[in-house]
């Protein structure tokens, strides 16, 4: 009978480990997906575009060389100023270079030059990349080398064609080539990416989130598997206790009850019973138990046993043998009150032990006078050696008993004021002739309005026995004791 639920936590718990790593791994690409961005972006976008910010200085400075007709490179540095200028923040610096690498013209400092290889303007045919990443004094710089083109001076005949070495071949007639190097800002440049890149930082630290949230709810999911079925087996408690307590028409046709109880937890430290213990003897029991919940239920569950296998008669002996039993097995912060009395239907007494419970109250019937039953001893598991005494009261026909927990007078309203006996007593007194089952109905009723619908924080208990029939009580149970004699 057990294993199917346990399949079926194990089902549950598998689904559970299976949408745990997919959002794992999900996390994780993200993150490394994230990371992989930003260094592309810093290692390539970045680049790329400091080589878009000199190519499109070089077609400015280009175009304003062609615009002035400027044929001489020495006659660049007004030119070069003013570009420096247009972009100081992306420009470091400008230099001019014949085909051999001498500097003609430079602006905005020194910097390091670079070498032309051979084969460096069939590279700048092909568009390749021709930047190197450099530091400067100022800030982390790409150094970019692009071909120039400016008009050629004329020449007589008898010239001979200059600048034929070192960059491979000359373009066309109209145009001498010259290298144009610039020192690019990185820092500028990738200003471009910021909203980029804070997207990525911000996407970042939301897969790492997602990721340490993964691993903490990995880490706490047997906790929670466990919990849920702590709860569900604690559900089920109730619903055992629920079941446990004794039905309206299941005990005698002398006695009339109702009863209501409100756990502050899961499971209650409350109980009651009432069940024809022998024949013609009604028990009527109500206890509480230190505590609340699992540990209180547990202690429950001992004393109702051990009540329901006791004998009716001499009943306060079974008391001394139960606290004897619980200051043995049990703590000392562990103990109970108990109300346990037996009716006898045929004398119409009633034979009670209260081990330090609140005391019941007896609504004589037409007097509107009520007894406090309070004849008994000491709660059970404190004083080992504790002895109990029995008080004994005649039941009057329809006299009604009310037994209650003290987390029913020591319920708090809002301006922490008890509601205590005497309310109680005012809704008793005020309904004589009421049924059990109403006389419990207005009292939880005004219980609850005088809380504020708070959530008890003790457990609240009540019964409600109404004694009936009584008149004619001895001579049916004689009849009924003969007829199971004879048969």
């Amino acid at each position: 009978m057990q294993e199917v639920p346990l399949k079926r936590r194990m089902y549950s718990q598998w689904k559970f480990d299976v949408v745990l790593g997919i959002g794992a791994a999900v996390a994780l690409v993200l993150c490394l997906q994230c990371v992989r961005t930003y260094l592309y972006t810093d290692t390539v976008l970045v680049p790329e575009q400091a080589e878009h910010e000199a190519a499109r200085q070089a077609g400015a400075l280009n175009a304003a060389v062609r615009t002035a007709a400027i044929s001489d490179p020495l006659a660049l540095g007004p030119l070069l100023e003013r570009t420096m200028e247009s972009a100081a923040d992306r420009v470091l610096s400008m230099s001019l270079l014949d085909s051999d690498g001498n500097v003609l013209v430079q602006r905005g400092g020194t910097s390091k030059h670079v070498s032309l290889p051979a084969n460096w303007w069939d590279r700048a045919e092909k568009h390749e990349k021709l930047g190197t990443e450099i530091n400067t004094p100022e800030r982390k710089a790409l150094l970019v080398v692009l071909p120039f083109r400016m008009p050629r001076p004329l020449r007589s005949s008898n010239d001979t064609q200059v600048g034929s070495t070192g960059i491979g071949h000359r373009p066309d007639d109209r145009h001498s080539a010259y290298v144009l190097q610039l020192t690019i800002s990185l820092k500028a440049v990738a200003s471009t990416f910021s909203g980029l890149r804070q997207n990525l930082v911000v996407g970042l630290i939301a897969s790492l989130a997602l990721l340490a949230s993964v691993v903490v709810i990995g880490l706490r999911a047997p906790h929670y598997f466990r919990g849920k079925y702590l709860e569900k087996e604690l559900q089920l408690a109730r619903r055992v206790q629920s079941d446990l307590q004794p039905k309206p028409d299941s005990v005698s046709a002398y006695v009339d009850f109702a009863a209501r109880a409100m756990a502050a937890d899961h499971v209650g430290g409350d109980f009651y019973d009432i069940f024809e213990a022998e024949p013609g003897k009604i028990a009527v029991v109500l206890g509480d138990v230190s505590g609340k919940g699992v540990p209180a239920a547990l202690l429950v569950s001992v004393l109702h046993g051990a009540i329901r296998s006791a004998t009716a008669s001499a009943h306060e002996l079974a008391l001394e043998r139960i606290n004897r039993m619980l200051c043995e097995r049990s703590a000392c912060e562990r103990f109970a009150t108990l109300f346990w009395g037996v009716f006898d239907v045929a004398t119409h007494r009633f034979h009670y032990v209260n081990a330090g419970h609140a005391a019941p109250l007896l609504l004589r019937h037409g007097q509107n006078r009520i007894e406090r039953l309070v004849e008994g001893g000491p709660v059970l598991g404190l004083l080992s050696a504790a002895q109990y005494s029995a008080g004994t009261v005649q039941i009057e026909e329809l006299d009604t008993l009310v037994l209650y927990s003290d987390g029913i007078t020591e319920a708090m309203s809002a301006n922490e004021e008890e509601f205590g006996e005497a309310r109680l007593e005012q809704v008793i007194v005020s309904s004589p002739e009421a049924a059990p089952e109403q006389i419990c109905r207005t009292i939880m009723s005004g219980l609850a309005e005088f809380a504020g619908g708070k959530t008890p924080q003790d457990d609240r208990t009540l019964m409600v026995v109404h004694f009936r029939n009584l008149k004619t009580s001895l001579e049916e149970w004689k009849g009924q004791a003969l007829a199971t004699t004879v048969a």
